[in-house]
Formats: structure tokens, C-alpha cells, sequence
């Protein structure tokens, strides 16, 4: 089921190049994530995975908020925190191989609710790009399938 031996072909670190959102009735949406979404995803052999993307035209916080660490960060205005959470995703922790599938097994994440669940994506390699595709999410009202291409770093 495993396979994290050296001929893995999603070990090391990805660059995102697009986010895509596919509609059950085929429409498609190339900036479902903003025009120029920003982020990596890397494997390791030891098994372990991180993500983080955001997109790329955030605004930025007002008043003195350079560190999560700080009090500061509390005087900004909670709408802005919300947009800044809302425009940013990120998780860790480790993953299987199964095939074409990639099941990530989420130890620690922006949103909460993830940690502990298993995300299956399936994964098609073209070249020094690979495209990671999630199932139907039913967040909304209507059920989409994202498409996350990345291109290796050499």
C-alpha cells in the first residue's frame, strides 16, 4: 500500500501554479482561489507532508500584527483576521501511497476540523508538474471537485 522508497514520484517540494474548481455540470472555475494563487506542498521520505496556499492578492493587516505570538495581533479588526483566514490554508502530517492516490493524514491544520481525518486526493504526474484532484467536496451548495497543480523545484 505504502511506498516511500526513493522511486516515490511526489518526493520533495512543489510549487502551486493553479487551483481549479470543477462543476458537476462541467463548467470550470480557473480562479476559484484568486488569479495568481501562491503556496508548496512538499513529501518527505519519512513519510511526512505539509501544504500551505493562499491566494496571492491578500490584503494586509493593519496596525502592528508582524507576529500571531503577540497580544498585537488581537487589536487588529476581527474582519480582517477573517479575510486573512479565509484566504489561507495549510496542514501537515503523514501520508500513504495507494496507487494513483496520495492519502494525507492530517496531524495539524488552519482549519481545526481536519485534524485527525485521512484526505484523499488522486494524483496525475505530467512532466515536472503533478496535479493533485480532490473528491466531490459538499461544502456548498454545490458539490465541486478542486484540481491543484504544482511543478516540482528542482
Amino acid at each position: 500500500m505504502s511506498n516511500l522508497s526513493q522511486n516515490n514520484p511526489l518526493l520533495g517540494t512543489w510549487k502551486l501554479i493553479s487551483i481549479t474548481a470543477i462543476f458537476p455540470d462541467g463548467n470550470i472555475d480557473n480562479e476559484t482561489f484568486g488569479a495568481n494563487p501562491i503556496g508548496y506542498i512538499t513529501y518527505t521520505i519519512e513519510g511526512k507532508m505539509m501544504v500551505i496556499f493562499s491566494k496571492g492578492d491578500r490584503t494586509l493587516l493593519s496596525g502592528n500584527s508582524a507576529s500571531p505570538l503577540t497580544t498585537a495581533i488581537h487589536k487588529v479588526p476581527v474582519e480582517e483576521r477573517a479575510e486573512a483566514f479565509a484566504t489561507f490554508n495549510s496542514y501537515a502530517g503523514s501520508y500513504t501511497l495507494d496507487g494513483n492516490k496520495v492519502i494525507h493524514h492530517v496531524e495539524i491544520a488552519s482549519i481545526p476540523n481536519r485534524i485527525g481525518k485521512s484526505l484523499t486526493r488522486t494524483f496525475v504526474l505530467n512532466g515536472n508538474r503533478v496535479t493533485l484532484k480532490t473528491p466531490p467536496t459538499k461544502s456548498d451548495d454545490t458539490p465541486k471537485i478542486f484540481e491543484l497543480t504544482w511543478e516540482r523545484i528542482e
